[in-house]
């Protein structure tokens, strides 16, 4: 969403609000609009009035989110979830099993929980959004503080180059500047900044220091002011991170209990309370816990210890806003077609043909379970790869034209310090990157000013510059700076692109220090996917199949002994004297079968896998939407393919070596 200056000086009431709808709806997606429907909905049927805590809370809380509801809305609709789900419970514990009401009272705690608290959520991810994209905001008022110092021009070019969603909080700000809410910009930034000063406050302190270096009047002691500013703001930044690696350990620790502590533990009792506890426990209930409860648990924990912490300066926040969103829905569309597509091509060759061996207690239901699995696998993968790949040149451009950035500045600086005007010095400089994204950038640039354009429309124009086609904050940024000092003239120009530069590298050393901070933790979480979690999950599921299989054998010659009682053998008598308990000690009927065993573990390990491989982008990457379908495609396969090796092996292993000792014919 690019506004140009002029329609930043003529904003009113009225398109500012439209603004801020855009904003809503491109920021948080069509799911939004699905939460307000079923609110507005189900929120008439039954009237709930909260207290007025919270509905105070939640004015604040909707002053920045703009939810077309109320909190009695949301109230009456969480309230009504958790109704229907506890009847459904009743009936279904008196009718059923009594644990199914335990598991819909959980279930509709969980919906009660997501309904009435997502507001909450979304403001708390808006929040941290923010807040990352609070270090870019300080670089360029830095910047442009260093060319001009005058603050308000400093809030109109930072607007112009920042994204979504502070974007909006910074129009609102120079709105109130406008209408003389704040004397002068310098008073409104501050008080803007003080809203950080508990959540942020390498962004406060770097406002405040800021602010001061204005009056310097001496330019150079100014620009070293300035200069200092921004270290002192990233010194501070540092610290708060330093925190943050800590806090994020404790919540990797809580995932890997539940990624590997607790299935270990429930698959070691569950086929003993299968049998023993046949009214109570079923298949059904494994899966409810393992593949719906636990991975969902373990989602909230890392998206919450993640995103409410983390400051996000890894990341080219434009990269959707101006070239993905156009194709993103139509690709999605396509890779989860041909993802689907290929599960069910391979799930009617492989599964339905052997749908019947699913219960049975032999070595081929085993191997069609493990092979479902990883067909899951497969398509996670391929469906993400078909999107990623759509993007790819654009990821790896991008990603190469932030690393080269302040080379190609600092080349570009002693190109203008040489004399040459902004045009020639472009040109100049373009043998030292013709193999790079940036080479393809001055090429372009040249087409544009050998067809006659002028250099401004040559980059900045929408349809013809070459900058569309690279969507580079910081490139765009940096451009537009130089431009406008280049009018002054080259030297100052060149002034500028060192600077610019000079930031870009304090940056970097800023983004090593803080992947240092958390490689610990990314090693243990990688650690975790690709290989500890899909071995122990699938040796754990090998070790569940073989208590199975003894078990199942055990009762099968306890009822081959059970049916002697009433003959005339030897052994009648001594079999008419023992208890009927023992005899019937195990009960067939609960068993749960392998191959079942299989897919609720293969599914829980790819479930748990999502969640590590989100955790992983998030901290890597901040979050980068297409950084995480590029993870999902390398990942997601290599811990299906290693959960396949292991539990295939394990399992196939441990029943051969149970049926050679155990030489007992099957039941069914």
């Amino acid at each position: 969403m690019d506004i140009s200056e002029t329609e930043i000086k003529e904003i009113n009431n009225n398109n500012l609000e439209y603004l801020i709808k855009t904003y809503k709806y491109t920021y948080f997606g069509s799911i939004i609009k699905y939460y307000e429907s079923i609110v507005k909905y189900f929120g008439s049927i039954i009237k709930v009035k909260p207290g007025k805590n919270k509905e105070k809370e939640f004015q604040r809380i909707n002053s920045e989110l703009l939810l077309d509801v109320n909190i009695n809305q949301i109230d009456s609709t969480s309230i009504f979830f958790l109704i229907i789900f506890i009847i459904v419970g009743i009936f279904s514990g008196l009718l059923i099993n009594p644990l199914y009401f335990l598991i819909f009272f959980i279930l509709g705690i969980l919906f009660y929980v997501l309904l009435d608290y997502y507001y909450i959520i979304l403001y708390n991810g808006l929040k941290a959004r923010k807040k990352g994209q609070l270090v870019s905001l300080l670089l360029l008022i830095s910047v442009k503080l260093r060319q001009n110092p005058n603050l308000e021009q400093a809030l109109v070019f930072s607007i112009r180059n920042i994204n979504l969603p502070l974007k909006i909080d910074l129009l609102r700000l120079l709105r109130d500047i406008y209408n003389r809410k704040y004397i002068s910009a310098s008073e409104g930034i501050l008080d803007y900044s003080r809203m950080w000063e508990k959540d942020a406050k390498f962004f406060y302190l770097g406002i405040m220091l800021l602010e001061s270096a204005l009056y310097d009047p001496d330019k150079e002691h100014r620009a070293f002011q300035i200069d200092r500013a921004m270290e002192e703001a990233l010194e501070e930044l540092l610290s708060e991170l330093n925190f943050f690696a800590r806090d994020i350990r404790s919540s990797i620790n809580l995932v890997s209990m539940l990624g590997i502590t607790l299935p270990v533990m429930l698959l070691t009792i569950f086929p003993l309370a299968s049998i023993f506890l046949s009214n109570l426990i079923s298949p059904l209930d494994l899966f409810i816990l393992f593949d719906i409860l636990v991975p969902f648990l373990a989602f909230y924990v890392l998206n919450y210890s993640v995103s409410s912490r983390l400051v996000t300066i890894f990341n080219n926040e434009n990269l959707y806003s101006q070239y993905i969103n156009e194709r993103d829905i139509k690709n999605k569309l396509i890779s989860f077609g041909l993802g689907a597509a290929l599960f069910i091509f391979l799930f009617f060759i492989i599964v339905l043909v052997a749908f019947r061996y699913l219960g049975n207690f032999d070595i081929s239901g085993i191997v069609f379970s493990e092979l479902f699995v990883l067909l899951l696998g497969i398509s996670i993968s391929f469906g993400s790869y078909v999107f990623f790949n759509n993007f790819r040149d654009l990821y790896f451009n991008l990603k190469k034209i932030d690393s080269d950035l302040p080379a190609f500045l600092l080349s570009l600086s002693n190109s203008l310090n040489q004399g040459y005007p902004i045009e020639k010095s472009l040109l100049y400089i373009y043998p030292r990157f013709n193999k790079s994204p940036l080479g393809t950038f001055l090429s372009k640039l040249y087409q544009n000013l050998r067809s006659g354009m002028p250099l401004k429309d040559s980059i900045f124009d929408p349809k013809k510059g070459v900058l569309k086609d690279f969507p580079s904050q910081n490139l765009k940024a940096s451009i537009e700076i130089i431009f406008e000092s280049s009018s002054v003239s080259p030297e100052e120009a060149a002034a500028v692109t060192a600077i610019i530069s000079k930031y870009f590298l304090l940056l970097d050393k800023v983004r090593e220090r803080i992947k240092d901070l958390v490689a610990e933790d990314l090693s243990q979480l990688k650690s975790l996917l690709r290989f500890i979690a899909p071995a122990i999950l699938g040796i754990v599921s090998a070790v569940t199949i073989l208590t199975i299989e003894i078990l199942y054998r055990l009762s099968f010659q306890l009822q081959q002994i059970a049916k002697l009682s009433g003959g005339t053998s030897q052994y009648s008598s001594y079999i008419n004297s023992l208890p009927s308990l023992v005899l019937n000690l195990f009960n067939l009927n609960g068993l749960i079968t392998p191959p079942i065993i299989i897919i609720i573990v293969g599914l829980f390990n790819t479930l748990i896998s999502l969640v590590i491989i989100y955790a992983i982008n998030s901290i890597e990457e901040s979050g980068d939407k297409l950084s995480l379908y590029y993870n999902l495609y390398r990942y997601s396969l290599v811990s299906n393919l290693l959960f396949f090796i292991f539990s295939t092996l394990s399992t196939v292993f441990m029943y051969l070596f149970i049926s050679s000792i155990l030489n007992v014919s099957t039941l069914f």
